[in-house]
């Protein structure tokens, strides 16, 4: 197969053979370029454009001229980039833990792991921070929470810019 020459068979192409036997039978191993065109093969075309800046570039079909076959190539925007990790308000948090009646037990938990300092001096916390997430994590055990009930609190405590 030769993949520099082809012909265009629904939408699609179809590669050049490495051999291609004339009408009285003789057999042309290596074919030149122009024993290609001889025979109806085009010259395949296959150059994908530089991907403009947040974009992927993929091949999108096939375009005959008349004497080439040229891949056609569009511009995909790249996914959507994550979302920036949420921050949680210090204040709805508290407020939160109190109407689910787990406060006592989060700041206890706060005190006996010697996070009380950190705590004052938090403003907000950052979902990516370790030493947050490992909280979360701790304190869904020790107050017995399920994923949801946890989950459905944090939501409720995200801090939004003013």
């Amino acid at each position: 197969m030769n993949r520099n020459y082809g012909k265009l068979v629904g939408g699609e192409v179809e590669y050049a053979p490495a051999k291609i036997t004339k009408g009285d039978g003789t057999v042309v191993s290596n074919p030149s370029p122009e024993t290609y065109l001889a025979f109806g093969w085009k010259r395949i075309v296959d150059e994908p454009p530089a991907a403009e800046a947040g974009h992927t570039v993929e091949p999108s079909g096939w375009e005959e001229t008349a004497d080439s076959i040229v891949r056609i190539y569009k511009q995909v925007p790249d996914e959507t980039p994550p979302e920036k990790p949420r921050v949680f308000s210090k204040l709805k948090l508290v407020t939160a833990l109190k109407a689910a009646d787990k406060w006592v037990l989060v700041k206890t938990w706060i005190e006996e792991k010697g996070y009380w300092d950190y705590y004052l001096a938090a403003q907000n916390f950052r979902e990516d921070n370790e030493m947050f997430a490992g909280a979360v994590a701790a304190i869904k055990e020790y107050a017995r929470m399920s994923d949801e009930d946890a989950e459905a609190i944090l939501k409720s405590c995200i801090w939004e810019e003013d």
